[in-house]
């Protein structure tokens, strides 16, 4: 795939659940959620040909560019 904004998953199987997280390229992981809405302090930006190319576009993830990392929501 191209591209990885935001990825989401529904299951009650943990060992599925961390699976999918560490395998899935995506800037935002929702669990159990919408994979819409996102706290403000979170960072947000996509991975690949998503989003900014050059920064999450917010908290201090913004500063560290150059770092990939994941945010994931989790519902029970």
């Amino acid at each position: 795939m191209d591209y990885g904004h935001t990825a989401g998953i529904v299951s009650r199987d943990l060992k599925a659940i961390n699976d999918f997280v560490n395998r899935v390229e995506a800037g935002v992981i929702k669990v159990n959620k919408p994979t819409i809405g996102l706290e403000l302090q979170a960072p947000f930006g996509g991975f690949k040909n998503s989003g900014a190319a050059t920064w999450k576009e917010m908290g201090e993830e913004a500063l560290e560019f150059y770092s990939r990392e994941k945010t994931v929501y989790e519902g029970w």
